[in-house]
């Protein structure tokens, strides 16, 4: 179906050593091929997020401008208001503001991720009045602000979106989000999960679930071989599994257990070591939080997910072993994307 839309985002360490020359290259073949937005990563000591959204921003016209994630800690969220305000206005209307609850160098800054629903419910108020042109006073129960007001006039409705896989967050996204980034979830099992508490928050806030844009987001690696596949994306599982410590609902309700070597690699809560995880990470994991393979075998995984009424796929790519990126995408729009609508018109 011509309805079916794909997003394209990457790990700012993915292209960590990419010269700014390859990533702006990226960026222009991102919209070329037909991705209807681009993702942008806030990893923590990496390229600042703010700064790459601008970077595609100027060398783009059509693509949508994604921020992936801002979270309600480490920057205040007037601030951020006011830094997404920024981006949208140079790129014309285009910025849509992803909201988590983060976690990516908040060890190294002694951050504590505390009451990460009411976090990010406070986070969001303060965005929207910020973006309001009016004097923004909200009483969070964790953050807020009091008559905050941007020097500058800003698009009042950003579309916000809330990325997880948590219950409770999930809810939050169907009760007060414009969508919500289904995160990891990679088979319908997990999606229908997933969606559930969508609909769920949804209902108890008054809000028609049709209403809330749903994309589903998962970390994939294309290649004609599909080991080399499958093993591009073993690092970003052990890194997911890292960031919802303890959080183990998600795993468990799909049949599965983190393995014991990994998860005491994980309850150190040093992020520099699960560079190494990937190796612990089982072949189960993979076929449940990534789409990896053949071009043939991701087409028919997105397919099963679109066959649910899915209709916006955040596909996260991850470069196999000893490869780049660049080649991941091109499969995704030549090969893997016109099989995936071929299927949904059928």
């Amino acid at each position: 179906m011509s309805d079916l839309k794909f997003d394209l985002g990457f790990s700012s360490r993915t292209v960590a050593a990419y010269p700014l020359s390859r990533r702006v290259a990226i960026v222009k073949s991102a919209e070329a091929s037909g991705f209807d937005r681009l993702w942008h990563s806030n990893e923590k000591f990496g390229r600042d997020m703010v700064a790459n959204m601008t970077l595609s921003a100027v060398h783009t016209r059509r693509i949508g401008i994604g921020a992936a994630v801002t979270d309600p800690y480490s920057v205040h969220p007037a601030l951020t208001a006011a830094a997404m305000a920024t981006v949208d206005d140079i790129a014309s209307g285009r910025v849509i503001v992803g909201v988590g609850a983060g976690g990516s160098g908040f060890p190294a800054m002694g951050i504590q991720r505390e009451r990460p629903v009411d976090a990010m419910r406070d986070a969001i108020a303060i965005m929207r009045a910020m973006w309001s042109g009016k004097p923004a006073v909200v009483e969070g129960k964790v953050i807020g602000v009091q008559g905050g007001m941007l020097g500058f006039s800003a698009r009042p409705d950003i579309p916000v979106v809330i990325a997880t896989r948590g219950p409770a967050v999930l809810r939050l996204a169907g009760s007060i989000a414009d969508g919500a980034m289904i995160a990891t979830m990679a088979t319908p099992q997990g999606v229908a999960m997933a969606w559930d508490f969508i609909r769920q928050g949804a209902r108890q806030a008054g809000r028609d679930p049709e209403d809330i844009e749903i994309i589903s987001r998962v970390d994939t690696c294309v290649d004609p071989d599909r080991d080399k596949a499958r093993a591009g994306v073993k690092q970003m599982i052990a890194f997911l599994l890292w960031s919802s410590y303890p959080n183990r609902d998600f795993v468990t309700k799909l049949g599965m257990e983190v393995p014991s070597e990994l998860e005491a690699m994980i309850a150190r809560r040093d992020y520099e070591i699960m560079f190494k995880a990937g190796p612990l990470v089982p072949e189960e994991f993979v076929d449940a939080f990534a789409w990896a393979g053949t071009p043939e075998e991701v087409a028919a995984k997105i397919g099963l997910i679109a066959a649910m009424g899915i209709r916006r796929f955040g596909i996260w790519v991850l470069a196999p072993p000893q490869g780049g990126i660049e080649s991941v995408i091109q499969l995704m729009a030549e090969e893997v994307m016109p099989r995936v609508r071929a299927a949904r018109r059928g």
